[in-house]
């Protein structure tokens, strides 16, 4: 059931991208023919592929989120959370340590020549 549910939310993003696409172009077509000079159409050109690029990277982004919300709620679903299996705590009694949120600093392995191995 999840699998269709994105199916569909895909769909939607699909259909809502091609509708910008599509109003990009006229938008474009519509300053192009206003254009007075060469340098005018380029311009309208360039912010028409802009326009473009921007709902296309959009559609991609809405997709990456329906693929993420399904893996959160398949693990939700199966009970793996931050907690162990099934919302117990795992078999040294302790829970597990939730992930730094990103950015707030990365793990760097020590420097060679400080007597590790």
């Amino acid at each position: 059931m999840q699998h269709a549910k994105g199916k569909v939310k895909d769909g939607v993003s699909a259909a809502k991208a091609k509708t910008k696409v599509a109003q990009a172009k006229a938008e474009e077509k519509a300053e192009t023919a206003t254009a007075r000079s060469h340098a005018e159409r380029e311009l309208a050109h360039e912010r028409g592929k802009a326009k473009v690029a921007a709902a296309k990277m959009e559609q991609h982004q809405d997709k990456a989120f329906h693929r993420e919300e399904a893996i959160e709620h398949r693990l939700h679903k199966h009970g793996h959370g931050l907690a162990g299996r099934y919302g117990h705590p795992n078999k040294h009694g302790v829970a597990a340590v939730p992930a730094p949120p990103p950015g707030a600093g990365a793990y760097y392995p020590p420097a060679a020549g400080t007597g590790h191995y």
